[in-house]
Order: structure tokens, then sequence, then C-alpha cells
């Protein structure tokens, strides 16, 4: 099985360095119909990396959810306050969940440098 992106997973999403490479590349594999490798030219394999990761951490956080974990952003020093790390608001805007990891919001990134064309 191919998996060109698989180096670009390993360096961009270190979280994962325990997950097997067949079950990254079955990620990849499933990821990469979202991806469009005209648009993205040079950063393909990176777009690809990134909305691969981004989606294990979507299904991580899924699951730890189901579980009943709940991903804690921060609580107050008096332990007073506590605010959770996915905000409804973002999940159901333009961009779906995309910036509620750091792995979406850089895909986002890149996305936005294609669009304008490279900053130099």
């Amino acid at each position: 099985m191919s998996c060109s992106a698989l180096p670009y997973f390993r360096i961009l999403a270190t979280e994962f360095h325990e997950k097997a490479d067949d079950e990254v590349c079955i990620w990849v594999e499933m990821t990469e119909p979202m991806v469009d490798s005209a648009f993205f030219g040079k950063m393909y394999l990176q777009a690809l990396a990134l909305l691969t990761a981004h989606r294990m951490k979507m299904a991580q956080l899924s699951q730890d959810m189901a579980d009943g974990i709940q991903p804690i952003q921060s609580i107050a020093e008096d332990g007073g306050s506590v605010t959770y790390a996915l905000n409804q608001s973002d999940i159901d805007s333009k961009e779906g969940s995309l910036k509620s990891t750091k792995y979406g919001q850089s895909f986002l990134e890149i996305r936005k440098t294609r669009i304008v064309g490279m900053i130099i």
C-alpha cells in the first residue's frame, strides 16, 4: 500500500506515534478523496497529512465523549470555572469542525494560502 503522506503525518502529528503505519495509511486513504492534489499543488501531502490527523483527532475526541470524558481547555485556579475545548459555535461554523483541532486549523491556513496564492 502506497502511503506517501505518512512521513508528513509522522512529523506533524506526533501525538499519534503509537498508531501503526498500516492504521494511519488507512486513515490517509479514506481522507485522500477530500483533498484535491491540483488545488494544493506542492502543499498536497502536507494538507493530506493535516486533514488525516484532524479526522483521527476528532474520532478520538468523539470516542472520549462517548466514554464520558470531556476535553478540557482550561480550569480556573480556584477550580470554580471550567472551559471545555470544543465550542459548539466553532463546530457549526462554515469550516465545520476544522477549527476545533490544531491540525484542522493548520489545514485551513494552507487552504487560505492556496486561494490567494503564495505569500512571499
